[in-house]
């Protein structure tokens, strides 16, 4: 906790008010019980949502600048993956967004997984574009060990009634980023280990304790539903004492829970949500240290100008307005140096002559026995503001922010209008949440992508990882703009040699995946596997399998160009750079890769206006990996044994009854 001598504080004040000392607010709330509260504005994983629509569940930055100006927090941060996800950003490799940030006016981000995918010296480019520090602890150079991110913290001091409260935040993001972004979007970088990463979260705790901060808060891109796979944001909060506040993304939940005396928030996802935690302080004084003038003889008396009676006269006036509502007798006892009048209120007079005296002696020394003061938290609570609150009435859009906004929209809609083919029919799943639909069965979209690196490449075989699909096409023209948003990582294609057999391992894979997938669906419960992303969709390949199987024998029946697919042969098969280094799929990863090709969202461009209407629709209506019933072996008869008749009420087993035959069919 942060002390400060009275004394002190007031010249740290008029310090502040100078602007002879670092980043300052005036903005807490004094309360009736004479205890402050202190606010924090925070969002995650907004993946470049930047307007405001009822129909798609996002409040925007427009808004966002109003709620700030109506709450005036003390703090404005995000929790990552905030620069990509639709054409709006990657048209302009993020630029978009940071204009808009910067428009609104963040303090500190943590960097997001997502926010690597231009590369990570264009992340730095962007936190400079968007006028805020990004705090990511953990990032480090490999070689050197040195930070990536030029700011270590960010401590924030709050002033009220003439007392500093001290806000230091620090940030972390998970460990296991390798396995979320491209391994060359992070070359030369380290993220640690869970455990080296609760070290640096202890470390940063401990400096920040060591810099007054009378509240800490971890800005993390950690989440906490990954079914304890993966590093989650409850284990700083239990290994790193001392944190007030963890504001957390990654995971796109809205959570508000108290872990080990630290609240961990999240908001959601796609600017569904603005997050509101307010911190409520109590000052605490005590006796500590008190100001003793040195010796007379010690004195060194030094030359003094003549100074006008009306300076002195103001100067008198306002030190007597500033120390008189601090040097009250409830927190300066008259035995710790401070003279009193009868009636109890601060000698004015006294307090005149003590500033004519100190005209001409020494700088007192600071002695025990004068007041401190400090400040401890009594509560933290988070509130939510939605979108269904976020109606124009009540919260308008900000006219500056929304003419940016409308600016940068004009400069883009050439590029985004370009219409480059047609549809007949949705591509996407059954419903309008294609992070699920696509990563429980295949869909018309997945096929038509994957022919579409298949006719690109000229491979034999082409797959698409599910994670990679981000939103769907209504039937109609095709513009760039949908194609982007559906693949906007920016990945490139690359062709493998890949055999048989680790082909038909890659099947087994990933119907084991969509299992998984499938199970925390129903569980219902934010339990989604951590490599759900990677259940594939295919092209070039027909395969049948069988639930009722044990896993990595189900698939019964695969043909490749109408030829039961060989084990021994060595196929061609194209796939994004980012699934050709993926760990679940061992064989994939292990291939050399033969020969790059252009980006994802061009090879698609590129499908839809020469590959043809006929080679479209067959991808699309065709279904390529199928759920089935493997055929039973045949016994051979045994002479002489009558036929037994099976029982009506023989209970059925195995998958059958779950649907999965038709959720994977699709």
């Amino acid at each position: 906790m942060k002390k400060i001598n009275k004394v002190l504080g007031l010249v740290l004040v008029l310090m502040m008010v100078t602007g002879c000392f670092g980043t300052t607010a005036f903005a807490a709330t004094v309360n009736d019980d004479q205890t402050i509260t202190l606010k924090i504005i925070h969002t995650n994983d907004t993946h470049s949502r930047y307007s405001y629509s009822a129909k798609n569940n996002t409040i925007g930055y427009a808004k966002l600048k109003t709620i700030i100006n109506q709450e005036s927090p003390d703090l404005v941060v995000d929790a990552g993956d905030i620069f990509h996800g639709q054409s709006f950003a990657t048209i302009e490799t993020g630029g978009s967004i940071a204009e808009l940030m910067a428009a609104v006016g963040f303090d500190a981000i943590a960097p997001g997984n997502h926010d690597f995918n231009y590369g990570s010296a264009r992340l730095l480019e962007l936190g400079t574009m968007a006028n805020t520090k990004i705090l990511g602890n953990n990032v480090t150079y490999s070689e050197s060990g040195n930070p990536f991110f030029s700011d270590d913290y960010l401590i924030k001091d709050i002033v009220v009634d003439g007392e500093v409260i001290r806000i230091g935040v620090f940030g972390l993001i998970s460990p296991d980023i390798y396995s979320d972004t491209a391994p060359a979007n992070v070359a030369g970088l380290t993220f640690g280990t869970r455990e080296s990463v609760l070290a640096t979260a202890q470390q940063s705790v401990a400096a920040l304790e060591a810099q007054d901060c009378d509240v800490i808060v971890a800005l993390t891109h950690i989440g906490d539903s990954d079914n304890g796979t993966l590093m989650r944001s409850d284990v700083i909060a239990q290994g790193a004492p001392g944190i007030d506040v963890i504001i957390d993304g990654h995971t796109h939940d809205v959570e508000n829970r108290e872990v080990n005396g630290t609240l961990i928030v999240q908001t959601g996802c796609y600017s569904s949500a603005v997050g509101a935690v307010e911190i409520t302080l109590k000052k605490v004084v005590a006796l500590a240290a008190r100001l003793e003038a040195p010796e007379a003889e010690n004195w060194e008396v030094a030359p003094t100008e003549a100074i006008p009676a009306e300076e002195t006269a103001a100067d008198e006036a306002i030190t007597a307005e500033l120390l008189e509502p601090e040097m009250t007798e409830e927190e300066i006892p008259a035995e710790a140096g401070g003279d009193e009048n009868v009636s109890g209120e601060t000698d004015v007079d006294a307090i005149q002559a003590l500033g004519e005296k100190s005209a001409i002696e020494p700088t007192p020394e600071i002695q025990t026995d004068a007041t401190e003061v400090s400040y401890t938290v009594v509560s933290k609570t988070e509130t939510l503001t939605t979108v269904a609150q976020a109606t124009d009435e009540l919260i308008p859009a900000d006219p500056t922010v929304a003419a940016l906004t409308a600016a940068i929209e004009a400069r883009e809609d050439p590029i985004k209008k370009q219409v480059v083919g047609n549809t007949p029919v949705k591509l996407g799943g059954p419903t309008d949440n294609i992070w699920q639909d696509v990563r429980l069965g295949e869909l018309n979209l997945g096929r038509a992508l994957s022919d579409s690196y298949r006719f690109v490449t000229g491979a034999e075989i082409a797959v698409e990882n599910a994670g990679g699909i981000r939103a769907q096409i209504p039937a109609g023209e095709i513009n760039k703009g949908q194609v982007i948003d559906v693949l906007p990582f920016g990945n490139y294609l690359v062709t493998k040699h890949v055999t048989g057999a680790d082909i038909k391992k890659m099947l087994e894979t990933s119907i084991e995946i969509g299992v998984n997938n499938q199970i925390a669906k129903d569980k219902n419960d934010n339990s989604w596997p951590g490599n759900s992303g990677s259940y594939l969709q295919w092209s070039g390949i027909t395969a049948t399998y069988d639930l009722t199987r044990p896993a990595g024998q189900r698939v019964y029946s695969a043909k490749v160009g109408g030829v039961d697919l060989d084990p021994n042969r060595t196929y061609t098969i194209a796939c994004n750079n980012y699934l050709a280094t993926s760990s679940d799929y061992p064989g994939l990863q292990a291939a050399a890769i033969i020969n790059e090709y252009s980006a994802c969202d061009e090879a698609f461009i590129n499908y839809l206006q020469t590959a043809g209407s006929d080679r479209f629709m067959a991808a699309i209506n065709t279904p390529n990996v199928t759920a089935g019933t493997a055929p039973q072996p045949v016994p051979n008869p045994q002479p002489g044994q009558p036929g037994q008749k099976q029982s009506a009420n023989n209970p059925r087993t195995g998958y059958g009854q779950w649907g999965w035959g038709l959720v994977l069919g699709r």
